[in-house]
């Protein structure tokens, strides 16, 4: 890592260092989703077992890899399990993780945590009982039974979790938050939020520099994605003009950076539809490499290029392709009508092929489950997150029962890596003595990390964001160092 000093803008005694993480780390943080649970159970009682829903990160650390297994310590474990009427558990511990095999994957996790039930902490040494790999890494699925339980009180953890720090999307209904400051706390359709219960772009500062005029209050925003060097790449709710670029369409990729990625017109040409199609709509977006995004449609068309027709609820690629229809990424749930078509919302495509997304309408199961517009799904055929899970940490204070789910972006240490970002300014403001820092990366998104030494440790000083830059207002230490991490 290079250190690099501003001593010439700040005095020997107050020196600042900045100096960049690299792409990834070793640690992927994860975080659990909808199906884990924690069971307190009596053997000798008759009580019925307490279920509770469990929450919470921890994270994997590459202990040793080699052709047929990896091991992994589980490390900074931190689960709450809470359910109105129920008791409140907080589970803090580590443990190891191995997965793998020479004939068929398998895995198996140890871990010692201490259960705090609120009346008394209990020593927990928990394992799996089966070693089957239930999901496709790097998501995991895990069942693990206390071993050293009694005849009176036995716990069991069910696990599930992906490589996650927030997931970011917006809205179909805007809500009043109960969290956020008074003057902000409304979220339109048309803002970019975090499940961590923070704005991360309002919507016209996605729309600023497309010339819009007059300002245009909200926009909508009906998919996103974010490029290498923290561009956002995103589609409007409704068309607009623009005073310098012209018409802009539903169906246009545009870049926050002012301009038109791609328009309606280059996604749909390799697809030939017929009649020509005025615009299509954008639904969903999700950039697979520098060639190629993915998408779907408001619209259906036929293709004459493929001789069918192209549903509104299909992932497409803009390399002219169907890479699956909405029959397919349904298929797990069992829809009790199969052969609909529920639109396809947002979307998401993991390195390891596995598809998170959204849907227009509601799905009903053939055994009376429901799937809201707003639920986070997996074509692998579990719910990720229910929508008011999704929108919880906001606390909304309005009584609806989902809130629609358009726009996705995933927070990923499982993102390819990209060469180290580098600092390119870094300055205190000689009156308010603000450190202004900035940076250029690959990176989608970034968070500045501070430390009072250069051998840390380093705490997070800034939210995650896809800024290049970033100012500390904090109270100024005799010295910083300042280090960048990317995904």
């Amino acid at each position: 890592m290079v250190t690099l000093m501003v001593g010439a803008m700040i005095a020997e005694s107050e020196r600042v260092a900045a100096q960049p993480l690299p792409a990834t780390n070793g640690n992927w943080t994860y975080t659990l989703l909808q199906d884990s649970q924690l069971t307190d159970d009596c053997p000798i009682c008759d009580r019925i077992p307490i279920v509770v829903p469990l929450r919470g990160k921890f994270e994997l650390r590459l202990l040793e890899e080699n052709p047929v297994f990896a091991r992994y310590a589980v490390e900074n474990l931190d689960f709450v399990a809470s359910e109105p009427l129920r008791p409140t558990y907080k589970v803090t511990g580590q443990g190891t993780y191995q997965v793998g095999g020479e004939v068929a994957m398998m895995q198996e996790m140890v871990l010692e945590v201490q259960i705090d039930n609120g009346d008394t902490k209990t020593l927990c040494y928990l394992t799996n009982e089966t070693g089957l790999v239930q999901r496709r890494w790097p998501m995991m699925s895990i069942q693990l039974h206390q071993t050293n339980g009694t005849i009176a009180q036995v716990y069991h953890l069910e696990l599930a979790a992906a490589p996650l720090h927030e997931i970011w999307f917006s809205t179909q209904h805007g809500f009043h938050s109960g969290t956020l400051p008074p003057v902000p706390s409304q979220v339109t359709g048309g803002d970019l939020i975090s499940s961590a219960g923070r704005l991360v772009k309002r919507n016209h500062e996605l729309t600023a520099r497309l010339g819009i005029m007059p300002v245009v209050p909200d926009l909508g925003l009906d998919a996103i994605d974010i490029l290498p060097g923290g561009e956002i790449a995103f589609s409007m709710a409704q068309g607009e003009f623009s005073e310098t670029l012209g018409p802009l369409h539903e169906g246009d990729v545009l870049s926050d950076r002012g301009k038109v990625i791609h328009s309606y017109a280059d996604l749909m040409g390799a697809f030939g539809p017929q009649p020509p199609l005025a615009d299509s709509g954008l639904d969903a977006l999700h950039r697979v490499n520098e060639e190629e995004f993915c998408f779907s449609i408001k619209q259906d068309f036929f293709s004459e290029i493929l001789g069918r027709a192209i549903h509104r609820g299909d992932l497409l690629s803009s390399r002219g392709v169907i890479l699956k229809t909405n029959e397919e990424l349904l298929a797990p749930f069992n829809p009790a009508d199969p052969k609909k078509d529920y639109g396809l919302d947002a979307v998401w495509v993991w390195p390891n092929g596995e598809i998170w997304f959204s849907t227009e309408e509601g799905v009903h199961g053939q055994h009376f489950e429901f799937y809201a517009p707003g639920d986070l799904l997996s074509d692998q055929g579990y719910v990720v997150f229910r929508n008011l899970e999704l929108v919880g940490a906001f606390a909304p204070l309005e009584d609806l029962g989902d809130f629609g789910l358009d726009a996705l972006f995933i927070v990923s240490d499982a993102s390819p890596s990209a060469p180290a970002p580098r600092f390119t300014r870094v300055n205190r403001g000689p009156a308010t003595g603000v450190i202004e820092l900035e940076w250029d990366g690959a990176g989608r998104v970034f968070q500045v990390k501070r430390a009072g030494n250069a051998a840390g440790p380093y705490s997070p000083l800034s939210e995650i964001v896809p800024d290049l830059f970033f100012n500390d207002t904090t109270s100024f230490p005799p010295q910083s160092f300042y280090r960048l991490r990317q995904w």
